[in-house]
C-alpha cells in the first residue's frame, strides 16, 4: 500500500535515526555515498543543506538523482526499521522563503550554524529539497531467507 505514511512521518523517522546515507553519481560516473542529515520540512518537502564548494554540490548539479538509506540498529536487530528511497534534488533560487528555511536549519543544527558563522545569507550555504520521492520503510525481519513473523511491521511503501 502506498502513501500510508506522510512526509512528516518520514521526517520524524529520519530525525530519530539521526544520520542518513546519501548516494550520488560522482563526477567520475561512479557511485558515491556519504553521511547526511535531513534538516527540516517546509511546504510538504524534505530539506537538506550543503556547501556549494563541496564535491557533492557539483555532483548534484550534474546529476540530481539520489538514493537515501537510513537505519538505527536496535537491540533486537531483527526488528530494526530501515528506510530507503530514491528522489530528485532541487536547488531553489534564493528568496525570502529560502532564507526562512535556512534560518530554521541553523536553529536545528549547531553544526550548520557554526559552519556558516550563524549567517543564513552566507553565499556558500545552499539548501535543497527532494521531489519525486519513492521508497519504503521496512525492518530487517523482511530479509529474504527469514521466516515471516506476526510481530514484524509490514513493509510500507510511499511516493510523494
Amino acid at each position: 500500500m502506498e502513501n500510508k505514511l506522510t512526509i512528516n512521518d518520514i521526517a520524524s523517522y529520519l530525525d530519530k535515526v539521526g544520520l542518513q546515507y546519501l548516494a550520488t553519481i560522482g563526477l567520475d560516473g561512479k557511485p558515491k555515498v556519504r553521511p547526511v542529515q535531513y534538516m527540516v520540512t517546509s511546504d510538504n518537502k524534505l530539506w537538506f543543506c550543503t556547501n556549494c564548494e563541496k564535491t557533492m554540490y557539483a555532483e548534484l548539479q550534474k546529476n540530481p538523482y539520489v538514493d537515501l538509506c537510513a537505519s538505527k540498529l536496535q537491540e533486537d536487530e531483527i526488528t530494526t526499521a530501515w528506510i530507503r528511497f530514491s528522489a530528485e534534488v532541487v536547488f531553489p533560487d534564493e528568496n525570502e522563503e529560502i532564507l526562512k528555511i535556512k534560518k530554521a536549519i541553523m536553529k536545528k543544527s549547531a553544526i550548520v550554524k557554526e559552519l556558516y558563522n550563524d549567517n543564513p545569507k552566507n553565499p556558500i550555504f545552499k539548501v535543497f529539497y527532494l521531489k519525486n520521492i519513492q521508497g519504503s520503510l521496512s525492518n530487517l525481519g523482511h530479509v529474504k531467507g527469514l521466516k515471516e513473523r506476526e510481530n514484524f511491521s509490514p513493509v510500507l511503501k510511499f511516493k510523494f
